[in-house]
C-alpha cells in the first residue's frame, strides 16, 4: 500500500507541474463498443450515457453510485456481501457484465463485480446498453452491458489534480479523496494516467435507525473501506488512422462489511483484509483502406482475502461459520474484430473472442482448489441503410463454454475432481431504426444467453449446497419499441417500451436437508420462466441557466413458473432527476432519487421500503478554473435501504476541490 501512496503523491506533482488549461474529458475511442449506422460510425440510440460532467455533479466517486443515475438502472446490494449492484431493466451484473474499455473485468468465480470498488475520477463516461447490445461485446451479455470508458488526451498537454472530504451529520470526518489525471499528445504518441484513493473510516446513521443487536447507531459498525487506484494508456499514432495502445491499471482495496440488522437471517461478521485486481491490455487498430482491424488482449488478476468472525469483536474464528478463505484468479482473454465498409449503406462486423478464467480458493489449513473455465464466441453484425430514413441492424453469434476443471475439498474425502461439461448458445438480434423530421423511432428483437458461473455450478455454500454441474444456459428474448428525439432549446427526450421473457433461469431451491452437511440444503436449478415488463423515460434540457436531467422506470417482473417465488432487489418504480443552476462564476444544484419497495435477497420474503432521498451542492469556479464546492447528499436525514436489513448513510457533508492543469 506504502507503494500505491507514493504513486499517487507522483501523479499529483507531476499535475501541479503543468500549465493552466480548459479542462474536458475526450473519451478513449478504442474502448467503446456499440451499434452504429453504417455512413458515419455514430451509435444509434438505445443506450444510456452517464458523462463525467454530470458523475462529478452529483459526487458520486463510485461507478455503482453513478449508475444509480442511469435511465433503466437501480442500484442495489445483494447478498451477505452487501456490495453494489446494479440491475439493468431486472437483470443482475451476472447477465449485464461490466467491461473497462471493451474488456470484461466481472470476477470468474461467480460473475459478479463489487461497483463500490470501481471509481469514476479517471473516467470519460459510463455506456448502458441494454438487451438490443452489440454482439461483438461478446458471450454472457444476458441483459446488456455496461461499458467504462476511460480518457484519451486531445491536447498536447491536460490535467486536473482534485480532492475532498465528507463528515457526518455532527461534523466528524468520516472520509477523504484524492486523485490526479494528466495527459500528454504528441504527434505520434499519447500518454494518459491517472491516480486515486478513497478513505472511509465508516458512514454515519440516519438519527431515526433504532439500535438492535449487532448496530447500536451512530457510525455503522464494519463500514469502513479503502480504494486505490492506478492506471496509465501509453498509446502510439503512426498516422492519422492507426492506433495501438498499452494499458495498465492496478487496483487495491479492503473493506468490512456491515452486519445485518434484520431479524431473518443470521448476521456475518466479515472483513476483507485486500481486494486487489490487476489489468495488463493491449488494443490496437488498424486501417486497411475503408476497413479495420481491432484486437484486444488482456490479462487480467483478481485477489481477495474474506475473514469470517465468531462475533462483532472480530478477534476469533472459532465456529464452523467462522473461517479465512483467499482467491487467486486471472484471466486471459483476445478478442479481434473486423470492421467492413462494405459500401456507403452497408457496415459489416466480424468478431472472435477467447477468454480463460481461471479461480483458484482455499481455506486456511486446506489443499487449494482449482476450477477452469474456457469460453469462445464468433459473431457478425451487420448495419445496412435501406435508404436515408431506415437503417436494419441484423447480428447472429455463437458462444462456446468449455469447462475444463472442476475441484472440491472435504475433510472426509480429500481434494476430488468434480464432473466437467460443455455448453453452448446462438444469439441473434435484429434491429429498425427510422428516422422521422423529430426523431428516431425503433423496434428491436434480441435472444441473448448466460453460461452458469462457477459459483453457480460447484460451490457448496458453506456446506449448505449441493452442486449441480449440469446447470443449462439462462436465455432471454428482449423485445423494445422507442423513440429518441433532440428538441428545441437543447432538450433530448428518449421513451421506451420492452419485454424481455427469461427461460431456464437459474435459481436457488431448496432440497433434501440430508444431502447437506450444514442444512438446510440447497442447490442452483434452471427452475423459471421470468418476464420483465416496463415503461423507461429519459429527459435532458436547459431552461436559460438551468440544467435538467430527468428519468423514470416502471417495471413489473414476474415469476411465470412459480408465483409465489419473488423475484428480488428491483423495486417496481425508480425515479432520478438533477438541476443544475449556473450564474456567473456559482454553481447551485439539487437531485432527488427514489424508489417503491422491493423484496430483497435477505431471504426471498422480506422488503425494503420505498424512499425518496434528495441531495443539494453549491460550487465556485475561479477565473483559473479551479473549482470548489460544498454539499450535502441525505439532505433530510432519511432512514432508507437498498436490501433489508442494511440501512443506508444518513446525512453527509463533503467539501470538494478540482483543479484544472
Amino acid at each position: 500500500m506504502k507503494r500505491t501512496h507514493s504513486l499517487i503523491a507522483a501523479s499529483l506533482l507531476l499535475a501541479w507541474a503543468g500549465h493552466a488549461g480548459a479542462a474536458d474529458t475526450p473519451a478513449f475511442t478504442l474502448g467503446e463498443i456499440s451499434v452504429v449506422a453504417p455512413a458515419d460510425d455514430a451509435p444509434l440510440p438505445g443506450a444510456s450515457v452517464l458523462d463525467s460532467a454530470a458523475i462529478r455533479a452529483e459526487n458520486r466517486e463510485t461507478v455503482g453510485a453513478a449508475l444509480q443515475m442511469a435511465a433503466g438502472v437501480n442500484l442495489s446490494r445483494v447478498g451477505a456481501r452487501n456490495e453494489q449492484m446494479a440491475y439493468v431493466r431486472g437483470f443482475d451484473l451476472r447477465q449485464v457484465p461490466v467491461f473497462v474499455d471493451g474488456i470484461p473485468v466481472y470476477v470468474p468465480y461467480d460473475g459478479y463485480v463489487d461497483l463500490g470498488r470501481f471509481t469514476t475520477f479517471d473516467l470519460a463516461r459510463i455506456e448502458v446498453a441494454k438487451g438490443f447490445s452489440s454482439l461483438t461485446y461478446g458471450p454472457n451479455t444476458l441483459g446488456g452491458a455496461i461499458n467504462l470508458v476511460s480518457r484519451r488526451p486531445s491536447r498536447a498537454f491536460e490535467g486536473e489534480v482534485g480532492g475532498g472530504i465528507e463528515l457526518d451529520k455532527d461534523g466528524a470526518r468520516s472520509s477523504y479523496r484524492a486523485y490526479g489525471n494528466v495527459g500528454l499528445l504528441r504527434e505520434s504518441w499519447y500518454l494518459q494516467a491517472g491516480a486515486a484513493l478513497v478513505d472511509e473510516d465508516g458512514f454515519g446513521l440516519p438519527d431515526s435507525f433504532d439500535p438492535v443487536a449487532t448496530e447500536n447507531g451512530g457510525r455503522r459498525e464494519n463500514s469502513y473501506r479503502r480504494d486505490s487506484k492506478l492506471s496509465f494508456k501509453l498509446g502510439l499514432t503512426p498516422n492519422a488512422s492507426d492506433e495501438y495502445v498499452l494499458g495498465y491499471v492496478r487496483q487495491d482495496g479492503k473493506k468490512g462489511n456491515p452486519p445485518y440488522t434484520g431479524s431473518v437471517v443470521s448476521p456475518r461478521y466479515w472483513q476483507w483484509p485486500y481486494w486487489d485486481k490487476t489489468s495488463l491490455f493491449i488494443a490496437t487498430h488498424t486501417q486497411f483502406g475503408d476497413h479495420a482491424l481491432k484486437v484486444r488482449a488482456y490479462h487480467d488478476t483478481y485477489e481477495n482475502s474474506l475473514y469470517a468472525y465468531d462475533d462483532a469483536t472480530y478477534t476469533t474464528q472459532n465456529r464452523r461459520s467462522s473461517f479465512r478463505s483467499w482467491y487467486d484468479d486471472y484471466t486471459d482473454g483476445l478478442s479481434v474484430e473486423g470492421d467492413f465498409a462494405l459500401a456507403t449503406a452497408n457496415r459489416l462486423r466480424v468478431a472472435y473472442h477467447y477468454k480463460e478464467d481461471v479461480h483458484r480458493e482455499h481455506d486456511a489449513g486446506e489443499p487449494e482448489q482449482t476450477f477452469r473455465d474456457r469460453t469462445q464466441s464468433f459473431a457478425v453484425e451487420d448495419s445496412h441503410a435501406v435508404n436515408a430514413r431506415l437503417t436494419l441492424v441484423g447480428g447472429l453469434s455463437y458462444d462456446y463454454r468449455e469447462a475444463r476443471r472442476a475441484e472440491s475439498y472435504d475433510v472426509s474425502t480429500g481434494l476430488v475432481r468434480q464432473p466437467v461439461g460443455d455448453n453452448d448458445a446462438v444469439n441473434a438480434q435484429l434491429g429498425a431504426f427510422y428516422a422521422l423530421d423529430s426523431g428516431t423511432l425503433r423496434a428491436t428483437v434480441a435472444r441473448k444467453s448466460r453460461f452458469a458461473t462457477i459459483k453457480d455450478r460447484y460451490s457448496f455454500r458453506l456446506g449448505t449446497a449441493l452442486p449441480n454441474p449440469d446447470l443449462k444456459t439462462e436465455r432471454a428474448t428482449h423485445y423494445e419499441l422507442g423513440y429518441s428525439a433532440a428538441l428545441a432549446g437543447d432538450w433530448k427526450v428518449d421513451a421506451a417500451l420492452f419485454r424481455s421473457n427469461v427461460r431456464d433461469l437459474i435459481q436457488s431451491v431448496r432440497i433434501d436437508a440430508s444431502q447437506c452437511s450444514s442444512p438446510p440444503c440447497s442447490q442452483m436449478q434452471n427452475v423459471a420462466r421470468a418476464r420483465a415488463t416496463g415503461l423507461e423515460l429519459a429527459v435532458d434540457g436547459r431552461v436559460g441557466a438551468l440544467k435538467l436531467d430527468a428519468n423514470y422506470l416502471w417495471l413489473y417482473r414476474k415469476n411465470l413458473e412459480d408465483a409465489t417465488v419473488r423475484l428480488t432487489d428491483t423495486p417496481r418504480h425508480k425515479f432520478f432527476a438533477a438541476a443544475t443552476w449556473t450564474q456567473g462564476a456559482w454553481q447551485l444544484g439539487g437531485s432527488v432519487e427514489a424508489a417503491s419497495r422491493r423484496y430483497t435477497s435477505s431471504d426471498g420474503r422480506q422488503q425494503a421500503a420505498g424512499y425518496a432521498v434528495a441531495n443539494a451542492h453549491v460550487g465556485y469556479r475561479f477565473a483559473g478554473g479551479a473549482l470548489v464546492e460544498a454539499g450535502v447528499h441525505n439532505l433530510f436525514d432519511r432512514l432508507y435501504a437498498y436490501s433489508e436489513g442494511f440501512p443506508e448513510p444518513g446525512r453527509r457533508y463533503y467539501v470538494n476541490f478540482n483543479l484544472p492543469l
